[in-house]
């Protein structure tokens, strides 16, 4: 007797705790994936140079964004691999993790990890945010579809002096 009545009763109890009407979410959603486009626009006209290796992430025209092949995001990821290629550190805090990538589902299809010895914050996000506009405006002109699995961002520890994802960890909830 108790199971049926939990079953009724607690998804009343779970939807008496939501904060907003449904309407007013769905408008809330409808907003938000309008003024997403434009800002980024505005972020592609950031440029962001690498002063040890004279890496620069360059500014995306509008253009380009609509004729976007493969063989650009494959140019961009190679760049981004050769400037993370070095992982050496000395303690677990100079490991970082960035999102890269954009999957037709939503959220990054892959996370890398690399050194602040090597590579500089900024320098990694510059290339990633580029990857991350090519692969979104790829796959918006040419309709794909993805596995809509949500990819948690992974631990970084450094083990002997090389930084590692640490599998099966995860720093974000869903």
């Amino acid at each position: 007797m108790r199971t049926p009545l939990l079953a009724i009763l607690l998804p009343l109890c779970l939807t008496a705790c939501l904060d907003k009407a449904p309407t007013e979410t769905q408008k809330v959603t409808i907003n938000s994936e309008a003024e997403a486009p434009k800002q980024e626009l505005k972020e592609n006209t950031q440029l962001q140079e690498n002063t040890k290796k004279n890496v620069v992430a360059e500014k995306i025209p509008k253009a380009d964004l609509k004729n976007v092949s493969i063989d650009d995001i494959k140019a961009a990821k190679t760049e981004l691999d050769t400037l993370i290629a070095d992982k050496q550190c000395d303690t677990s805090t100079q490991c970082r993790v960035n999102a890269v990538g954009s999957r037709a589902c939503g959220g990054p299809s892959s996370f890398v990890v690399y050194s602040t010895n090597a590579a500089s914050e900024d320098q990694v996000t510059a290339l990633s945010d580029k990857i991350t506009k090519l692969e979104s405006s790829y796959n918006s002109q040419k309709g794909m579809m993805s596995i809509c699995q949500h990819l948690t961002t992974p631990s970084t520890q450094c083990v002997e002096n090389k930084c590692v994802k640490l599998e099966g960890s995860a720093v974000s909830a869903f």
